[in-house]
Formats: C-alpha cells, sequence, structure tokens
C-alpha cells in the first residue's frame, strides 16, 4: 500500500466517522406519527395520540379487543369535553404534558411513539407518583386516566357483553351470590 492509498483510505474513514451519527440523527428523527381516526373535539391530536397510547396500555388487546377498539380514548375526549370542569380539564392536560416530557427526557421520542415496554414503565412510575400522593383534592393524572379508562370500557357494548355478563333484560334479584353461580364474571349492571 503506498501513502496516497492509505490517506484515501483514512479520509474514507474519518468520513464515516463524522457522518455516521449526523445521519442517525435525521434518521431518528423520520419516526412516523401515529394517525387518530377520529377528530378530538377537547384534546389536541398529540394529546389525543398519549391517551389512545395509555388506554391502550391500561386495557390491551387480547383475546377480547382493547381500549382503542372500543373507543375509549373517544370517551375520554368527551367525558373532558362536556363533563369535567375547566380546573379538571388543564390538570388532565397537564398530566398529559408531563407524560411527553418524562418520555422526551428518558427516550427522546414522544409517548405515542414508545415501544410499549417504555410505555409501561412511564406509565408505573406515574403510577407509583399517584399512590405516594394519596388521597387529595386534587387527583393525579394516571388515577384519573385509568378510571376514564375502565369507565369507558365496561360501558362500552363489548366491555359489557364479552368481559363482563349483561342481561338487558334481567330476572329475579339475587343478591348475595358467588361470581362462580353468576356464570363465573362480574355483573356489568
Amino acid at each position: 500500500m503506498n501513502r496516497r492509498e492509505a490517506i484515501k483510505r483514512a479520509s474514507y474513514l474519518m468520513g464515516g466517522a463524522i457522518s455516521a451519527p449526523a445521519v442517525l440523527g435525521v434518521l431518528k428523527g423520520c419516526t412516523p406519527k401515529k394517525e387518530l381516526n377520529w377528530q378530538p373535539a377537547f384534546l389536541s391530536e398529540d394529546q389525543a395520540a398519549v391517551v389512545s397510547e395509555v388506554a391502550e396500555r391500561i386495557i390491551p388487546a387480547t383475546d377480547t379487543p382493547g381500549a382503542k377498539d372500543v373507543g375509549v380514548p373517544e370517551f375520554i375526549d368527551e367525558m373532558m369535553n362536556d363533563i369535567y370542569g375547566e380546573e379538571d380539564q388543564q390538570q388532565f392536560v397537564a398530566g398529559i404534558t408531563e407524560l411527553q416530557e418524562m418520555s422526551q427526557s428518558e427516550y427522546d421520542k414522544d409517548f405515542a411513539n414508545l415501544e410499549p415496554e417504555q410505555q409501561d414503565a412511564l406509565l408505573t412510575k406515574l403510577e407509583a407518583a399517584a399512590q405516594e400522593q394519596g388521597e387529595s383534592d386534587k387527583k393525579p393524572f394516571f388515577t384519573t386516566m385509568k378510571e376514564l379508562t375502565l369507565l369507558g370500557f365496561c360501558t362500552s357494548e363489548v366491555g359489557a357483553t364479552q368481559v363482563l355478563q349483561h342481561i338487558p333484560v334481567p330476572g329475579r334479584y339475587e343478591g348475595c351470590i358467588s361470581v362462580e353461580e353468576a356464570g363465573g364474571r362480574a355483573w356489568a349492571i
């Protein structure tokens, strides 16, 4: 190998070492944005994407549909828009913002674009913080999110008929029976 060939190879090596981080930085920023299949009334599209992913992590799709499949994110958006007061709305949005900031600081990605394991890790931290806060006038974001997710899922047709037991025209009332006697599932009503 002559001097010219050595300089040529060294320049290729240096060029690759210098440009690789720049190329990776550009490619890392090319994460596709998850599209919503509904139009939020209260939340922004980015906030709605976060709510959708959190709801899906709380009730994921298994042998039964998950929270996103039965419209829980839309339910939460409607509840926030129509039922909750301004202070609760602001607190909910602040919780979404806090979750996004945690996601950016730990993984340098939006929450909606994280892997499920990474999402679970952040939600576990939020849940631990909510439990530490205990009973107070202001409910933590994650507590409100869990309550609304469960309410939305259990009052959906799928939740009431496939997960819970539902009789549209109930017969006689039997107040004190075991779950096994009731067919192995809790009642939807």
